[in-house]
Protein backbone atom coordinates (compact mmCIF):
# COMPACT_ATOMS: atom_id res chain seq x y z
CA UNK A 1 0.00 0.00 0.00
CA UNK A 2 1.40 3.67 -0.99
CA UNK A 3 1.73 5.85 1.93
CA UNK A 4 0.14 9.41 2.35
CA UNK A 5 2.19 12.04 1.52
CA UNK A 6 -0.12 14.09 2.37
CA UNK A 7 -0.88 12.75 6.34
CA UNK A 8 -4.35 11.04 5.40
CA UNK A 9 -5.11 9.51 8.85
CA UNK A 10 -7.65 7.30 7.35
CA UNK A 11 -6.78 4.33 5.28
CA UNK A 12 -7.92 3.96 1.84
CA UNK A 13 -10.73 1.26 0.42
CA UNK A 14 -9.86 -2.17 -0.56
CA UNK A 15 -9.12 -1.42 -4.83
CA UNK A 16 -7.83 2.76 -4.21
CA UNK A 17 -4.69 1.29 -2.19
CA UNK A 18 -2.06 2.44 -4.56
CA UNK A 19 -4.11 6.14 -5.45
CA UNK A 20 -2.68 8.97 -5.53
CA UNK A 21 -3.75 11.80 -2.99
CA UNK A 22 -5.63 13.64 -5.25
CA UNK A 23 -6.96 10.82 -7.00
CA UNK A 24 -8.14 8.67 -3.74
CA UNK A 25 -9.78 12.57 -2.31
CA UNK A 26 -11.55 12.82 -5.66
CA UNK A 27 -13.06 9.27 -5.45
CA UNK A 28 -14.04 10.20 -1.63
CA UNK A 29 -15.56 13.17 -2.71
CA UNK A 30 -17.40 11.59 -5.29
CA UNK A 31 -16.18 12.94 -8.64
CA UNK A 32 -16.15 10.60 -11.29
CA UNK A 33 -13.31 9.23 -13.16
CA UNK A 34 -11.05 10.02 -10.11
CA UNK A 35 -8.00 9.07 -11.88
CA UNK A 36 -8.64 11.26 -14.97
CA UNK A 37 -9.36 14.65 -15.50
CA UNK A 38 -13.23 14.68 -15.29
CA UNK A 39 -15.46 17.49 -17.16
CA UNK A 40 -17.21 17.58 -13.39
CA UNK A 41 -13.70 18.10 -11.68
CA UNK A 42 -12.75 21.05 -14.23
CA UNK A 43 -15.76 22.73 -14.24
CA UNK A 44 -15.44 22.11 -9.99
CA UNK A 45 -11.60 23.59 -10.31
CA UNK A 46 -12.26 26.61 -12.41
CA UNK A 47 -14.94 27.32 -9.85
CA UNK A 48 -12.92 27.51 -6.84
CA UNK A 49 -10.21 28.78 -8.77
CA UNK A 50 -12.63 31.77 -10.19
CA UNK A 51 -14.10 32.46 -6.65
CA UNK A 52 -10.69 32.80 -4.80
CA UNK A 53 -9.45 35.24 -7.66
CA UNK A 54 -12.67 37.25 -7.02
CA UNK A 55 -12.15 37.16 -3.47
CA UNK A 56 -8.54 37.95 -3.86
CA UNK A 57 -7.41 34.88 -1.78
CA UNK A 58 -4.12 33.98 -2.97
CA UNK A 59 -4.43 30.35 -1.27
CA UNK A 60 -4.35 28.75 1.73
CA UNK A 61 -1.41 29.43 3.52
CA UNK A 62 -2.17 33.56 3.12
CA UNK A 63 -5.75 33.59 3.35
CA UNK A 64 -7.68 34.33 6.98
CA UNK A 65 -9.99 31.66 8.80
CA UNK A 66 -12.82 33.82 7.56
CA UNK A 67 -11.11 33.91 4.22
CA UNK A 68 -10.80 29.88 4.08
CA UNK A 69 -14.03 29.20 5.68
CA UNK A 70 -16.00 31.16 3.09
CA UNK A 71 -14.38 29.24 0.51
CA UNK A 72 -15.13 26.36 2.08
CA UNK A 73 -19.04 27.24 2.41
CA UNK A 74 -18.92 28.23 -1.70
CA UNK A 75 -17.13 24.44 -2.73
CA UNK A 76 -19.69 22.52 -0.39
CA UNK A 77 -22.85 23.99 -3.19
CA UNK A 78 -21.15 22.84 -6.05
CA UNK A 79 -22.10 19.80 -7.43
CA UNK A 80 -20.86 16.82 -7.43
CA UNK A 81 -19.69 17.87 -3.83
CA UNK A 82 -23.01 18.85 -2.90
CA UNK A 83 -24.38 15.25 -2.74
CA UNK A 84 -21.79 14.96 -0.17
CA UNK A 85 -22.00 17.76 1.61
CA UNK A 86 -23.88 16.70 4.64
CA UNK A 87 -20.92 14.19 5.50
CA UNK A 88 -18.32 17.70 5.81
CA UNK A 89 -17.55 17.83 9.57
CA UNK A 90 -19.83 14.76 10.76
CA UNK A 91 -18.31 12.57 13.54
CA UNK A 92 -18.61 9.70 11.88
CA UNK A 93 -15.29 7.72 9.96
CA UNK A 94 -17.25 8.65 6.62
CA UNK A 95 -17.20 12.14 7.63
CA UNK A 96 -14.09 12.39 8.95
CA UNK A 97 -12.65 10.56 5.77
CA UNK A 98 -14.68 13.30 3.81
CA UNK A 99 -13.77 16.18 5.51
CA UNK A 100 -9.86 15.11 5.76
CA UNK A 101 -10.19 14.13 1.79
CA UNK A 102 -12.18 17.59 1.13
CA UNK A 103 -9.32 19.94 3.00
CA UNK A 104 -6.68 18.40 0.95
CA UNK A 105 -7.99 18.87 -2.44
CA UNK A 106 -9.10 22.40 -1.72
CA UNK A 107 -5.99 23.03 -0.60
CA UNK A 108 -4.82 21.29 -3.61
CA UNK A 109 -6.63 23.58 -5.78
CA UNK A 110 -5.39 26.74 -4.08
CA UNK A 111 -2.08 26.49 -5.00
CA UNK A 112 -1.28 28.67 -7.65
CA UNK A 113 1.89 30.61 -9.70
CA UNK A 114 2.96 33.77 -7.70
CA UNK A 115 2.74 35.25 -11.33
CA UNK A 116 -1.83 35.65 -11.08
CA UNK A 117 -1.16 37.83 -7.94
CA UNK A 118 0.94 40.26 -10.00
CA UNK A 119 -1.82 41.81 -11.86
CA UNK A 120 -3.69 42.72 -8.56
Amino acid sequence: MAVSKAGFVYPRTAGHENDGDTTWSKFVIGFPNPSTRSPEYNTFRKAMKRKMEHERIPGFVDSTADQWAAIQAHALTIPPVLHRAALWQTNTRRGQRFTECFDYLLRDIAKKPKTIWRTY
